[in-house]
């Protein structure tokens, strides 16, 4: 990366061309200052750019609720979706789900997702285990 020549130091060097009459070395050193210058402009506005993206970003996954199998987007009282959870995984890409009589469909990653009837329910309660007994690891004498 080349040094920028946007600096204090420079202005003042600059100033001092003029008064030595110098001006075409004070125009030249003027003309890399307003390059560097335009540089660091273009790379503060890409920055601020990639600072909204990721913001918008973030503000989307605090809308995304997960089914089980499906994303969809919860904002106030509006419900999008359902999109595809393999692909939003995989590529951060939303892409909507296509309804079919039993099922969801993907058309980009072709996954199927099926339908859950309202109201059912099929969460099973893990087993209860037995509790084994602590090892004895010193033997009380």
């Amino acid at each position: 990366m080349k040094k920028k020549s946007i600096h204090a130091t420079n202005f003042r060097k600059v100033l001092e061309l003029f008064r030595d009459d110098r001006s075409e070395e004070a125009i030249n050193l003027l003309k890399i200052i307003q390059e560097d210058y335009l540089e660091l402009y273009s790379e503060n506005k890409d920055l601020r750019s990639q600072i909204k993206e990721v913001a918008n970003i973030l503000d989307l996954a605090e809308c995304m609720e997960f089914d089980g199998q499906k994303y969809w987007i919860k904002e106030d009282s509006d419900t999008t979706g359902p999109y595809c959870q393999v692909c939003y995984d995989k590529e951060g890409i939303l892409i909507r789900l296509q309804e079919r009589d039993k099922h969801w469909e993907c058309y980009c990653c072709k996954n199927l997702f099926a339908k859950i009837p309202k109201g059912v329910t099929d969460v099973k309660e893990a087993p209860a285990t037995k509790l084994k007994p602590p090892l004895k690891l010193f033997s009380s004498k």
